[in-house]
């Protein structure tokens, strides 16, 4: 009778540190969770720092950083409207901005990146192809004075500049993103 008593004893309080080992978790400042119970999520994200509680043994953590993410792609050859050819290497930076839909449609840092390819391509590609070269080229806080005498009277339409160019493939990056979850800060040339 002794020996049942001192097994139930023993077998509770395995499972009072099971529950405590299991039952709480630290979230890192820089980092948000989002909680999956039999692999489907269960609440909101959680954002805020510090310890937390989730239910031993049934429900899990999957971490998520909110830091800011560099993309950095491949160099492209791509043709420009006037139709020159011209080499491209683009860069951008990004977040999660919300973890449950990131968990849901893309999972891993990996896929978003690779997500963020077909995504930053795809518009780098468009913007390009719809403006010259010397647009391209040619920094937007130029002046009539800064330009040589052989720029000044080509065409008749203003040239954007590379910022302006950048910041129209940021916006129509940047409405693509978040559907997955993704907040797309910045694109730029390098």
């Amino acid at each position: 009778m002794k020996q049942i008593v001192n097994f139930g004893l023993m077998g509770l309080v395995l499972l009072a540190i099971v529950s405590i080992y299991d039952g709480f978790y630290i979230l890192n400042e820089g980092t948000q969770a989002v909680i999956t119970q039999f692999g489907a999520p269960v609440g909101r994200p959680v954002t805020d720092a510090g310890l937390h509680f989730k239910i031993p043994l049934i429900q899990q953590v999957n971490l998520f950083d909110k830091r800011i993410e560099i993309w950095d792609g491949d160099p492209n050859q791509i043709t420009t409207n006037d139709k020159t050819y011209v080499f491209l290497d683009v860069t951008a930076r990004w977040r999660i901005a919300d973890a449950l839909k990131f968990m849901q449609a893309v999972k891993t840092v990996d896929r978003g990146q690779s997500m963020l390819d077909d995504i930053i391509d795809g518009t780098v590609r468009d913007m390009v192809n719809k403006n010259d070269l010397m647009e391209i080229i040619r920094s937007s806080d130029w002046s009539e004075t800064t330009m040589s005498k052989t720029t000044k009277n080509i065409g008749t339409t203003p040239i954007l500049g590379r910022d302006v160019i950048t910041n129209q493939i940021l916006e129509a990056a940047a409405k693509l993103t978040p559907q997955y979850g993704i907040e797309l800060i910045d694109v730029m040339f390098k």
